[in-house]
């Protein structure tokens, strides 16, 4: 897949404090897009924080790992120990360090504690994270329903993350057209890939690096 778009929007033109969509559908082999290169790029930018949704991440690391040879799998596991993991609902985390375990909630208020625990977790790091990436984030929307997207505009307007960059990757088949709609309007950037490769839907190319 030609990511050379994508590559130049997150690592050039994206502030710390942004949220990017990256989108997906169900048929799409997202593994091999976040696993083979999403995630190992981030780890060698400025180092990643995964928060993982029921396991979601796992299992797509699992898929990509299957499908990969003997030499891509060990240059895998040294990457794997930079990454720092927060687990959210039931499942298991194969990779990284879990360095917190929380439950899913939908209460807009309940969530608001939750999400600034995670905050407060990640910026006590010795060396912050430049990168917060999400797994299984259209589940959680999904599950929730409009709680979780109420629950997620308070988090972001009441708590704002503007140490990293957040990026999120969403499986739209599993989410209802307007949960997707308010998702896309509070990000400034929104991919979508593809068999044809990596789109750009909304921003970037407004962004001006120099300020």
């Amino acid at each position: 897949m030609r990511t050379s778009l994508l590559e130049n929007c997150l690592f050039e033109k994206i502030r710390r404090g942004d949220n990017v969509i990256i989108e997906y559908g169900s048929s799409y082999p997202v593994e091999m897009f976040s696993w083979g290169f999403l995630v190992p790029a981030l780890v060698e930018r400025n180092g990643i924080t995964v928060v993982d949704f029921f396991g979601v991440g796992s299992i797509l690391f699992r898929n990509y790992v299957r499908k990969v040879s003997g030499s891509e799998y060990s240059r895998i596991i040294e990457f794997l120990k930079k990454i720092k993991v927060i687990k959210v609902g039931p499942g298991t985390v194969g990779y990284g360090e879990v360095i917190d375990e929380r439950i899913p909630v939908y209460d807009p208020q309940t969530f608001l504690r939750e999400y600034y625990a995670i905050v407060n977790r990640i910026t006590r790091f010795p060396m912050k994270p430049g990168y917060l990436v999400t797994f299984g984030l259209s589940h959680y929307v999904h599950f929730g329903g409009d709680k979780a997207v109420k629950s997620l505009i308070t988090g972001l307007t009441t708590i704002p993350m503007e140490d990293w960059v957040s990026v999120h990757l969403l499986n739209v088949d599993v989410l209802e057209p307007t949960h997707l709609a308010m998702l896309e309007e509070m990000a400034p950037v929104v991919f979508q890939l593809s068999d044809e490769g990596v789109t750009l839907k909304k921003g970037c190319d407004t962004f001006d690096p120099e300020g």
